[in-house]
């Protein structure tokens, strides 16, 4: 594990060590997860809970496919303030989300890159 909270290594076992595969789902992180954020920054605007609810199950699967434990644990936290109505605290926690996902995109890319030099 490079820092707490992401395991490279369990990724790379996760995609069999398939480079393309690997770049699929960067490129995927780096198209897909940007309209998620935007899917709860929009649910948490409206005050819909429902909305946090699915938007945060939604990202926190997408995490844990790329093994970024700590990003997955904030979407959950999202998705459980969803699941119980209440908005509280969700702003903070989706700037802790957004910081988080910065700094995974830079992580896969860097991964990526050093695994194609290889």
């Amino acid at each position: 594990m490079n820092r707490e909270g992401f395991d490279p290594q369990a990724l790379l076992h996760r995609v069999h060590g398939d480079l393309n595969l690997l770049q699929e789902l960067v490129d995927l992180f780096g198209t897909e997860v940007p309209r998620m954020l935007a899917g709860i920054e929009k649910a948490i605007q409206q005050g819909s809970a429902s909305e946090l609810e699915r938007a945060g199950h939604k990202i926190k699967g997408s995490m844990l496919q790329l093994s970024a434990h700590a990003a997955a644990n904030i979407a959950l936290q999202l998705e459980k303030r969803g699941q119980a109505g209440s908005m509280d605290g969700t702003g903070m926690l989706l700037e802790e989300l957004t910081q988080e996902i910065n700094v995974l995109d830079q992580e896969l890319r860097s991964i990526l890159q050093n695994q194609l030099s290889r």
